[in-house]
Formats: C-alpha cells, sequence, structure tokens
C-alpha cells in the first residue's frame, strides 16, 4: 500500500533473501542455525539500506532483533521515516504456536525493539481485535478502512495530507467544537463508532497517565488513534493530562509516544518549564501543538489580563501553535466576561487562545482575542454539553443568522435531499432549512439567487451547465467540469460599506462519484499507470465522472453513450480541456456500438460510472442496454459506480449482479447522492457534515417510500 500510493519501488527484505539463498529467513534458520542466519542478516541488512537511501519502501528487516540490527535501524532513522506497524497481540498470538509465557517475553522483546528503532507507529486495527467490533462488510471494505487510514497516515508524515472536508479549520476564527473522548472509552468496545463522525471539528482524546489499564501506554496510543482515525475525518488532538511535579519523567515519555501517532495536535502544559515546552516543540513536525495553563482560581475579571497577554507572548516565542488557558470556577457567578484588549496588543498577530472555567459549575469560554485569534475548541460532552445544544446557543445570541437553502431543478418529487440536509441541521441544532424549488425555466433561479434569506441552493437537471452564467464566481474544479450543483450565497462587505451577495458555484457530484470510487475499489484494483475506466452516457453525471477519474489518477478513459454524436462531444471537451490547461496526457476512446471489442491497447476497465439519469427524466433509462461481456473481463473485478437512484435497482445493476462472483463490487446512486451531499452539506454551512445522521436520513426515506 505505501509503496503504491508514494509511487516508490517495494524493497521486501524475504524477498531478498529468498532470491538470494533460495529459501525464506525462517527456513535458513532451521536449516544452519540462528547464529549463521545472524551473520547473513546484518549483512543484508547493510547492504539493503546502503543502496535504497532514496524513493524506495522497505519493509521486513528485524527478523532476530538482534543489538547490531537495531544499531543500523537506529542510525538510519535519524535521516529517514521509520513505521513501526503494530498488531493486536491476540491476533499474533494465534499465528505463533508457543507457550504463554514464551509468547510475552517475544511480545515484549519484539515492542522494545522495534519501538528503539522507528520515530513513527501505526497500530493496525484488525477485525475482531479489542476495541473493534466484529463487521458485516465484505473483507474487500475492510482492506480499504485499512489502506485509506494507512495512506492517510503516510501523507501526513510529509505534511501534505488533502483536506477532507470543507468545513472551518479548528484553529480559525469560527466556533468550533471538540468531542471528548477518554482513552478508557477506547478501551473496550463503543457502543457505535459512527457517532465519532458527529459534526464536531475535532476529537480530543484524552489521555491519563494512570489511564493504560495493563497495555504498554505505547501501544494504547497508537491504537487508540488508529480507531479514530478509522472511524472518523475529524482532526485528531492529544490531550494528555499534566502531571505532579514528580512525575515529569512518565508526562515526558508520552508526549513522545502521542508525536510518533502523528495526530492533527498534541497539548503540552506550560507548568512544567520551558525547555520540555521548547523539546515538544523542536519535535512536533507537521503536528500542531497547544499549549495548555490551569489557575486554582477562577479567571474573572481583567486583573490577571497582563500576566496572561505575557504567558501569550511566551508560548508564541517558544513556537506554539495555540494556547488554552483555563480557571478553576468555585461559584455561581465565575462567569469569564469579555476580555478588552488594550489598543497595543490589538495590533500584534499573536497565536490563537481560548480561555475558560472548569469545574463544578460548568464552562464558559471567551476568545481572548476576538478579532485576530480563533475560538480554537469549545467543549462537548465533558461537561454534559452537546454539540447541538452549543450550536443552538449560539443562534440564541443572534451569533449564526438563520438561512435557507434548497433544490433548484425539474421533476423533483423524487429528490432525498431535503430530508437528508434537514435531517443534519436538526442533529446539529443549526437555524437552516433545506426545501424544493421546481421550475421549468432556469431563469426563475433568480428569485433565490437575489433572495437575502437564502445560504444557498442545489442545482439538479437540467441546468447544471447553463447556471454558470449567473454566477459571479467559479471553483476550479467546477470550471473545469463545465457544471455547478452547487451555489454558495455570501455576503461580502465593500470598502464603502455597501454590502453585496457574492454567487459562487461549486461542483460535488465528481467529488460523490471520486470518493464512492475510492471507497469501493479493492486494494487489488488500486489506480496505476494502466489502469482504464469506463464511462456510460455523455450528460452532466459523465463530466463529473470523468473528471473524478482524472482526479484519482486515471489517465484512460472509454465513453459510451447511445447517441455517438453527444460521446464525441464529451470527448473532445475533455481533449481540449487537457491541451489548454497542460495537463497530464489524458488518453480518451469512444465505444460506438455495444457490439465493440474491448480496444486491443487498453487494459480491462476496473472502474465503470453509469451516468444514465434515472427514469424521472425518460432520456436514456428506457434503454434495455447491459455491458457487454467483452467489457467485464477485469481478472480482479472492480468498481461499478450507477449515479442514479429512481429507481434504486436499475436495469444496469440488476445486469451487474451476476458478476460479484468475479469481483465485481455494486456501488448504488443513494450512496453517490450521500458522499456529494457531505461536501454539499459543509460548503453550505462550513460545519463538518455528521456522516452518520445524513446516513440514517436516507436510509429511512427509503424505507418509508417502499412502505
Amino acid at each position: 500500500m505505501a509503496a503504491v500510493a508514494l509511487r516508490r519501488q517495494l524493497v521486501d527484505y524475504v524477498a531478498v533473501f529468498q532470491r538470494r539463498h533460495g529459501m525464506p529467513p525462517q527456513g535458513y534458520i532451521a536449516a544452519h542455525g540462528s547464529e549463521r542466519y545472524r551473520k547473513l542478516e546484518l549483512e543484508m541488512t547493510q547492504e539493503i539500506l546502503r543502496e535504497h537511501r532514496k524513493g524506495c519502501v522497505i519493509v521486513g528487516l528485524g527478523w532476530l532483533a538482534s543489538r547490531q540490527q537495531q544499531v543500523l535501524l537506529e542510525e538510519f532513522t535519524s535521516r529517514h521515516p521509520v513505521l513501526y506497524i503494530r498488531r493486536d497481540r491476540s491476533d499474533l498470538q494465534q499465528l505463533i504456536a508457543t507457550s504463554q509465557d514464551r509468547f510475552e517475553r517475544m511480545w515484549e522483546a519484539g515492542n522494545s525493539f522495534f519501538e528503539s528503532c522507528s520515530n513513527f507507529d501505526f497500530y493496525n486495527v484488525t477485525e475482531g481485535s479489542v476495541g473493534e467490533a466484529r463487521s458485516t462488510l465484505p473483507t474487500y471494505l475492510k482492506l480499504k478502512d485499512t489502506e485509506r487510514t494507512f495512506v492517510r497516515f503516510l501523507h501526513r508524515i510529509w505534511g501534505r495530507e488533502h483536506r477532507a472536508r470543507f468545513s472551518a479549520d479548528p484553529f480559525s476564527a469560527s466556533y468550533t467544537y471538540a468531542l471528548q473522548v477518554p482513552m478508557a472509552c477506547l478501551e473496550g468496545q463503543l457502543e457505535s463508532y459512527e457517532e465519532l463522525e458527529n459534526g464536531s471539528d475535532a476529537i480530543n482524546l484524552k489521555v491519563e497517565l494512570s489511564g493504560f489499564h495493563g497495555r504498554r501506554p505505547s501501544e494504547s496510543m497508537a491504537r487508540a488513534v488508529a480507531i479514530l482515525r478509522r472511524h472518523s475525518r475529524a482532526l485528531v488532538i492529544v490531550d494528555i493530562s499534566p502531571p505532579s511535579a514528580p512525575d515529569i519523567s512518565s508526562y515526558r515519555k508520552l508526549l513522545g509516544m502521542a508525536l510518533r501517532t502523528m495526530p492533527d495536535a498534541i497539548t503540552c502544559s506550560m507548568s512544567h518549564g520551558n525547555d520540555l515546552a521548547q523539546e515538544v516543540v523542536a519535535a512536533k513536525g507537521y503536528i500542531k501543538v497547544i499549549a495548555t495553563y490551569h489557575q486554582d482560581y477562577p479567571l474573572v475579571g481583567n486583573e490577571k489580563l497582563p500576566q496572561l497577554f505575557a504567558l501569550r507572548h511566551k508560548t508564541q516565542s517558544i513556537g506554539f501553535d495555540a494556547i488554552r488557558i483555563t480557571g478553576e470556577s468555585t461559584a455561581a457567578g465565575d462567569v469569564l466576561p469579555g476580555i478588552p484588549l488594550p489598543h497595543s496588543l490589538a495590533k500584534d498577530a499573536l497565536i490563537p487562545a481560548i480561555a475558560y472555567n472548569t469545574g463544578l459549575f460548568g464552562r464558559t469560554s471567551v476568545c481572548l482575542n476576538p478579532t485576530l485569534s480563533p475560538v480554537v475548541l469549545e467543549s462537548m460532552r465533558s461537561t454534559g454539553v452537546t454539540l447541538r445544544e452549543a450550536e443552538m446557543a449560539v443562534s440564541a445570541c443572534f451569533l449564526r443568522r438563520r438561512k435557507r437553502f434548497g433544490i433548484f431543478g425539474q421533476q423533483l418529487s423524487h429528490t432525498l435531499s431535503p430530508a437528508m440536509h434537514n435531517a443534519a441541521y436538526a442533529a446539529c441544532g443549526l437555524p437552516f432549512t433545506y426545501d424544493t424549488t421546481e421550475r421549468q425555466t432556469l431563469s426563475d433561479i433568480r428569485e433565490i439567487l437575489d433572495d437575502e434569506s437564502y445560504g444557498g441552493v442545489a442545482v439538479s437537471l437540467p441546468y447544471k451547465a447553463e447556471v454558470l452564467h449567473y454566477l459571479d464566481e467559479i471553483s476550479p474544479e467546477a470550471l473545469d467540469i463545465n457544471a455547478v450543483n452547487t451555489v454558495v450565497l455570501h455576503q461580502e462587505c465593500q470598502p464603502n460599506g455597501v454590502c453585496k451577495t457574492i454567487r459562487k458555484g461549486y461542483n460535488t457530484d465528481y467529488l460523490g462519484i471520486k470518493d464512492c470510487i475510492y471507497k469501493h475499489l479493492s486494494p487489488a484494483n488500486a489506480v496505476r499507470d494502466g489502469s482504464t475506466a469506463l464511462i456510460i452516457g455523455a450528460g452532466g453525471m459523465a463530466h463529473a465522472a470523468i473528471y473524478a477519474c482524472y482526479q484519482l489518477g486515471v489517465r484512460h478513459i472509454c465513453v459510451y453513450n447511445r447517441t455517438l454524436s453527444n460521446a464525441l462531444r464529451l470527448v473532445d471537451y475533455y481533449r481540449e480541456w487537457a491541451k489548454s490547461e497542460n495537463k497530464v496526457p489524458l488518453g480518451l476512446t469512444i465505444l460506438s456500438s455495444a457490439d465493440d471489442p474491448w480496444p486491443a491497447h487498453l487494459r480491462q476497465p476496473t472502474i465503470i460510472v453509469a451516468c444514465i439519469p434515472g427514469q424521472g427524466f425518460d432520456i436514456e433509462s428506457s434503454s434495455a442496454f447491459r455491458i457487454p461481456d467483452q467489457w467485464l473481463q477485469s481478472k480482479t473485478g472492480g468498481v461499478f459506480v450507477e449515479v442514479a437512484y429512481d429507481p434504486l435497482e436499475t436495469r444496469l445493476i440488476k445486469s451487474m449482479r451476476q458478476h460479484v462472483s468475479r469481483g465485481w463490487i455494486i456501488v448504488d446512486g443513494l450512496s453517490v447522492l450521500v458522499e456529494q451531499g457531505i461536501a454539499q452539506y459543509e460548503l453550505f454551512t462550513t460545519r463538518p457534515a455528521p456522516v452518520h445522521v445524513m446516513r440514517h436520513a436516507i436510509q429511512q426515506s427509503i424505507r418509508e417510500r417502499a412502505l
């Protein structure tokens, strides 16, 4: 997975050893003894590390965990990322036939060896391991989850992780929320992991020095972060509770362990001196570090303001990314008022700060610099306050205005978008509504675009291309696709004080298709240089599908459409686009008939996207077209994505079911609807989408329609 994702050469120690000596390491040890093998192992390790210092992924070192090899790897770690991929001990014990005592000794020795000669920890959460529920998902999807979280981990090492959401950065000036998750909750099995994706901006993993319940702290830390990564797109913040003064050594070790797991941020207490703080900041890499400071009396009044600002300047000079200041509340009147800023300090570009009281009387928070510094984290659940309650309080204070959203197009009686969006707004306490506007002419959309009560509108068929002429700005992706399905309306104040409504168009259709392909394409069919896709149809969704495949790295695409002239128009558009934009060459081939053989110069497709509108539009849905067998000869199968969901079981889905046993994965139109809806929700609200709420709303709507 690493070699494919990073496009590097794979160097497998075991494979190299077997080619050279005609047997694997365990066979050599059995035949010649461990001492002779140990000498060969050291020589081969030296050779591999010397000859493959760049552009490679090296795996499989450390069979006998010798001291000489440990020294080699420790030296290599000083200049290269070296990952220790952990696995649940119960999984390993099933593979090793030995006594319990011997296994425990092997386990401890192995952990000590690999921890000492690596600088990153990835915990491979496997099916059935403690803390991971038994799943009914097919095997390819379980492996896909592993691939997704592992590749995300790899990219974080180099600081090039792509933002998975359109919502606000928790370190921005928006109101943002963190879900508090004690590590103890992850030691067992959560009732529902899907609730981790509940609309919060970040997950605050609370770690106590005494909260490891018999596990190695390094193992527990890596495992907890991996579980959160696996089940949520939210930023992960490791929040280690600072110890009493005598236990600073354990605190320092935990901070180091947290950095190895590559969370988005960690906290570091300022109560234990500058040396520790500087040490953590120096080692943070692309991880954000939040300084924390707690006092045993309330943050009330302004008498401590100079001290707090001095502390803030100090943390900025050390290199922290934010600071969290807390005080202990002792009475119901300990409410932190707004803190006025001295004029001189208001000009300083200080790091983000948040201050609040904790304790018996809950938490009241305020930004220390409401002009220049954001509210970084608001609490959630730790004091019994849910995200929904917090958002309702923000709205009650008129800090978030009511907005209307909706979908505009023709024949909208079948749409499930209102149910999905309204359920999400309600779950997160947002003062928004979503409705439908069915019109036969596009010009009627001006009623919405000029209405200040609207925050945005989804654009449905057949207006996705024409609506571009009504917009002030268009995202680069929507320009490339030449279609907009999401328009965001926001007020922009001019220098003369006059506010103007800006209408900006986006395309989330391609995101829905792209995510459905990526999430369901088995690792065996991971996109490579020769990967080929087949697009059926030539309308607006076909435009989005080609763009989605291109963004995934597919450079060979075939198009089939019943009306040949439309297919030619689509292919000509993207050929000209690739040429004019100086893009990586895009090979486009038209299949003019279902009787055509698959082009001999192309690999069989492993990605097929059907972009024929549902029966409500009566364009090509009446066609009895079936994908010919000669186009379905991929030895590893592939993924078939249907964008229509009316009806849910389309003719093409029915015909593809007979190919499931050959490795073909079927993704229905509802999955595409939800994935694009997630992006649309986040563009409209600038808030993370409560994914599980949206999925459940769609499922409930389908059940109600079936009654």
